[in-house]
């Protein structure tokens, strides 16, 4: 099971969110039907990246990012998007999401474990309590964002752990 090893507040700057749309039912996903790791792997298949990472200039961070956003469609879905932040003045490739994401405080809980479903599982109630504790408020209807940071998530410590950063806005402090 994973752990919450580190919880820091920022400021995000203005960015876009470039990249491939799912739209998603949380109840399907809660009954065992997880379509999120074979859409992972479509992007890649397709590379999906390549376009975003071939404008150097404009990547903000060059991890990639699962973000969890648009619940309130009235649909009962969310879009699940498999992307990169970037910063304006972008291309935005035919066929991709792009979202502008406001400049914004942000918290990011470092979650560690073994393996990606040890720290996905858990990384928003571990990072919201942890928020919470320190007298934060959690944005709930913005976005959540699972940051796949490399070398962090990429490549296991000696004991085998991976740390995946997990972003929430949170209301100003």
């Amino acid at each position: 099971m994973g752990e919450l090893i580190k919880l820091e507040v920022k400021k995000l700057p203005r960015l876009k969110l470039i990249g491939k749309e799912l739209r998603y039912n949380m109840e399907v996903h809660m009954k065992g039907d997880n379509r999120i790791p074979s859409f992972w792997d479509k992007c890649f298949a397709d590379n999906t990246f390549s376009p975003l990472e071939n404008q150097p200039d404009f990547v903000y961070d060059n991890s990639y990012v699962g973000v969890m956003l648009d619940w309130d469609k009235g649909d009962g879905d969310f879009s699940y998007i498999v992307a990169m932040l970037m910063k304006d003045g972008v291309s935005v490739p035919d066929g991709y999401f792009c979202r502008d994401i406001e400049e914004t405080d942000v918290a990011i809980g470092w979650i560690k474990g073994k393996n990606t479903a040890d720290v996905c599982s858990i990384a928003h109630s571990l990072t919201e309590q942890a928020l919470k504790k320190k007298g934060y408020k959690c944005d709930k209807m913005k976005w959540f964002t699972e940051l796949y940071n490399c070398p962090r998530f990429t490549t296991p410590d000696e004991n085998g752990d991976i740390i995946l950063d997990y972003y929430i806005p949170i209301d100003a402090y």
